[in-house]
């Protein structure tokens, strides 16, 4: 997969600003304080910028008022949004949430949601708020022992190649106050994978391969979705893709999950585009969907994510 070549080809379709912005980023590429000032004035930046609350957030964090009728339910639905059009650190909008985040993990602002009566929400709490803060960075002493936590287990899940339970619950159990294993807070949590994710520079390259070869092929469901990474493109796509967006930020993402790779460039057209359909479930870039072209170019920025 060429990418340089296919981010050409869109930008010769003269696309929106936060198309540009997201392929300049994906290149590594400088985007230029005009591009940028364009990109943070865009219909979904602005959005963002309408509903954030005066303390950061975006209210409830992790879990949905069903009585709430708002745009993003969830600060984690806006820290998701934020992630897709390559928002970083720099500006008002994502420097007032990481802001929030911290003092959350400092405990110096109250916890939005309640607190659920079960053993392992104590422990899942920080990790639902360091997981997300993890997409922008954090030099917060909370942040960096909730994570030295979390990859500790880690280390010892996989201490002898393979997933052991056992050593996972026995170093859960004395590092978090709970065992993990088999619950929402596993080791395949949709939320430990963004997180190591990450992180994924501090972590032993041994360690990661066989975290994600245990991910990809024990048939363990990735928790808070019904994704089973050894079905590979026969989940549910929606869901699946998102999966792949957060493993894709492993150093061996790409050669661990060669074939789907391959299988997903297949899809592409004539013209070198994807087309997900209207039913992809994703924050678009562009204002809208209406157009085929509009949609297409964004299917192919988000899916050039995966081969860079």
């Amino acid at each position: 997969m060429d990418v340089r070549e296919a981010a050409g080809r869109i930008l010769a379709r003269s696309p929106c600003a936060a198309v540009r912005y997201c392929l300049k980023t994906l290149l590594s590429e400088e985007a230029g304080p005009a591009l940028f000032c364009e990109f943070y004035q865009s219909k979904w930046v602005e959005l963002l910028k309408a509903c954030q609350h005066t303390d950061g957030g975006f209210g409830r964090f992790h879990t949905r008022d069903s009585k709430a009728r708002q745009k993003f339910p969830t600060t984690e639905i806006a820290v998701h949004a934020m992630k897709i059009l390559g928002l970083q650190r720099g500006n008002e909008l994502v420097d007032k949430l990481c802001g929030y985040m911290e003092k959350l993990l400092r405990k110096e602002a109250e916890w939005p949601d309640g607190f659920e009566k079960n053993k392992w929400y104590r422990p899942a709490q920080p990790l639902f708020v360091a997981a997300k803060l993890s997409n922008f960075g954090s030099q917060s002493g909370e942040f960096r022992e909730i994570f030295d936590r979390w990859h500790a287990v880690l280390r010892e899940a996989f201490a002898g190649g393979g997933y052991d339970k056992e050593r996972t619950d026995r170093a859960a159990k004395e590092l978090l106050g709970c065992e993990i294993d088999g619950s929402y807070i596993g080791l395949n949590s949709v939320y430990l994978l963004e997180f190591f994710g990450n992180r994924q520079e501090e972590i032993d390259a041994k360690v990661q391969q066989n975290y994600l070869r245990w991910l990809h092929t024990s048939g363990v469901s990735i928790r808070y979705t019904d994704v089973v990474l050894s079905n590979g493109l026969e989940n549910d796509f929606s869901a699946w893709f998102q999966v792949m967006l957060l493993l894709s930020k492993f150093s061996c993402f790409q050669a661990e999950f060669a074939k789907e790779l391959a299988d997903l460039e297949r899809q592409r057209d004539a013209d070198g585009f994807w087309n997900f359909g209207r039913k992809f479930a994703c924050q678009k870039l562009s204002d809208d969907w209406r157009s085929l072209d509009r949609m297409r170019t964004d299917h192919t920025v988000l899916a050039l994510r995966l081969y860079v």
